[in-house]
């Protein structure tokens, strides 16, 4: 009998063409709750350790979470994760839309993908029914015209999850777009640690959901009065209005204030230009409207309209990260040129935040003279729009040296040299996010550490250091990092949003009552994240089995340590490589790990983790 707020798991083999079903145990379901605990458990059980990321025996797992329900505010995230192509450990993304939503109506809470099929298929998964179909005809396309033919071959109320050209031409940083072509739909893609490449590897263009089947909610009363509660504190609370004006956008203008905004490949903390890229901009010279995820009471993506180079129109809509690291870090100094870029990127299927550094490494490395124009096959610089769409081009298309860049930038700055590998801006093969931390410690421990490479979703610590200091290096500082680290990929296990949570203060004990409520099975905040907390050792524990992860590879680039920030309030202020080394030990030593940074035997076991405590120590 199937447990209440689950549905059923799909096994795909697109080698062999086998699908089977089965349901959900009580032990994923209430040890590893849904979405990326389902995803670290399953792939850490099936993936042998010696499988490279785009050999067939990597497992992609999509997979929503059990409050990816109506009644539940951003009950809407789907986790797309896999043996990541840029960092060769355990890698995850997560998206919003619709997908989620409609993959849970269609009667399945995840898909197991392994295999490769010989030929390009989609999958379909409509009303219980899971089938591998011919792709030939979209082999080749982008993803807003595989949206487009898909919901025009299977209605406008399913939702599809595709890649682009560079997915199939398997560039490391290739990402899923979701629910592309809709007007009143968000738009969002599973951008970080190249799952397009997975999917491109095994030649599975798009995936289509939709469904007509509600998920089975122990109390439906309970939920309603959390979703009651819970909507009162968001609309509430006083930001309520400007985010639903102009969404992640503002985060721009306050990144450039608090002198933590991404310029010219983190060589600068505040960008000149920054008000003509960031929300206000947006809201008078671009928006033309706003669209929600499934279950959402704050439509934060804000589509923009601008003129392509051919004088036609384009939309898409723009947040903070791809505006920072596609904007303020690669110099463009107008909200057009950023709504291009990412249009561009997008269209190609290229994760916004790898492509912006990237792009930003060979700009630097030319001005430095570690480049020539023979090796790029142009003159590039800051600032300039066409070199951008160029590159962007080149990498999808894996064109000239664009192949280079297509492998990201730990790889490319091996192949430069000269000791560029200085300011190629990555951790572990992931390529930094959208806030400098030379003078924000905590969020250079959350990068630093992050299991699968420097990505703000898991631990944005920044604020923190503005509360505390932004010179300290405290032990109050590594217990906010670890908290946050166990809090915010909670919400992806659970299939939500955190905006609601970071933003707009809603009671995360809120979301341990929902799930009580959706389950029939009592949890607390603790409970939740004592599970969260197992996640992550095992992921660690993947890690360090895969890839031999430890002390040396949870590191920042050199930059973050000889190079001080040029101007403003924080002028002069750079990591001490001495304070930040004993930042990370006492890290490993709150964790339960030993100094090098792996899970002791005695932690494993602790959190119930003894197959991986046996694989490590025998």
């Amino acid at each position: 009998m199937p447990l209440m707020g689950y549905t059923k798991i799909a096994e795909v083999d697109l080698g062999a063409r086998k699908i089977a079903t089965r349901d959900v145990d009580e032990k994923l379901a209430y040890e590893y709750l849904g979405s990326r605990g389902w995803a670290a458990s399953i792939i850490s059980e099936r993936v042998p350790v010696k499988t490279k990321p785009l050999d067939p025996r990597n497992v992609l797992v999509v997979a929503a979470g059990p409050l990816t329900v109506p009644n539940f505010p951003g009950g809407s995230k789907t986790t797309f994760a896999s043996i990541s192509p840029q960092t060769g450990i355990y890698g995850d993304s997560n998206v919003g839309g619709f997908f989620g939503h409609r993959l849970r109506r269609a009667g399945y809470d995840a898909l197991v993908i392994g295999g490769a099929s010989r030929n390009p298929v989609y999958l379909s998964v409509i009303d219980g029914d899971v089938a591998i179909n011919d792709a030939g005809n979209l082999w080749g396309k982008n993803s807003n015209d595989v949206d487009r033919l898909l919901r025009e071959k299977h209605g406008e109320d399913s939702s599809v999850a595709s890649i682009g050209v560079a997915g199939e031409n398997l560039v490391n940083f290739a990402c899923v777009n979701v629910d592309w072509d809709r007007a009143k739909t968000r738009h969002g893609q599973a951008g970080r640690t190249g799952v397009g490449a997975v999917m491109g590897a095994k030649r599975l263009k798009a995936i289509v959901a939709k469904g007509s089947t509600g998920v089975p909610i122990a109390h439906p009363d309970r939920l309603a009065e959390v979703y009651k509660k819970s909507l009162s504190i968001i609309t509430q609370n006083p930001t309520y209005k400007m985010w639903m004006r102009q969404g992640t956008m503002s985060v721009i203008e306050w990144a450039n204030e608090v002198e933590a905004l991404p310029t010219l490949n983190f060589q600068k903390t505040r960008f000149e230009n920054a008000l003509s890229i960031g929300g206000e901009a947006m809201e008078k010279e671009t928006k033309i409207s706003s669209r929600p995820c499934s279950n959402c009471p704050v439509p934060c993506e804000h589509v923009s309209r601008v003129k392509d180079e051919k004088g036609r129109n384009i939309e898409i809509g723009v947040e903070y990260e791809n505006a920072a690291l596609l904007g303020a870090n690669l110099g463009l100094k107008s909200i057009s040129d950023v709504v291009r870029a990412n249009y561009a990127a997008d269209e190609l299927g290229l994760d916004t935040i790898s492509a912006g550094s990237v792009i930003a490494f060979v700009f630097e490395s030319y001005e430095r003279g570690l480049l020539s124009r023979r090796q790029i096959g142009f003159e590039p610089k800051f600032g300039d729009l066409k070199s951008v769409l160029r590159f962007l081009t080149m990498m999808a298309q894996r064109k000239g040296f664009g192949d280079a860049m297509a492998d990201g930038v730990k790889a490319l700055a091996q192949k430069v040299g000269k000791g560029s590998s200085k300011f190629a801006m990555h951790v572990k093969g992931l390529e930094i996010s959208g806030y400098d931390h030379r003078a924000a410690p905590a969020m250079a421990l959350s990068y630093a550490t992050t299991d699968i490479g420097a990505h703000h979703n898991r631990s944005w610590a920044i604020k923190y250091d503005l509360e505390a200091g932004r010179d300290s290096y405290g032990d109050d500082k590594v217990d906010q990092v670890i908290y946050l680290q166990h809090l915010r990929p909670l919400f992806d296990m659970l299939g939500v949003c955190r905006f609601h949570w970071i933003e707009l203060g809603m009671d995360p004990n809120l979301y341990a009552a929902a799930y009580s409520a959706v389950t029939g099975k009592e949890f607390t905040l603790d409970d939740l994240l004592r599970r969260s907390e197992r996640i992550w050792n095992l992921t660690r524990a993947m890690a360090v089995l895969r890839k031999g992860i430890s002390a040396k590879d949870d590191q920042l680039p050199e930059r973050d340590f000889v190079d001080p920030v040029p101007n403003g309030n924080t002028a002069g202020m750079r990591l001490d490589k001495q304070k930040f080394t004993t930042m990370l030990q006492t890290y490993y030593r709150k964790r339960g790990w030993d100094t090098e940074g792996r899970p002791t035997r005695e932690k494993l076991n602790e959190l119930g983790l003894t197959e991986a405590a046996a694989r490590l120590y025998g």
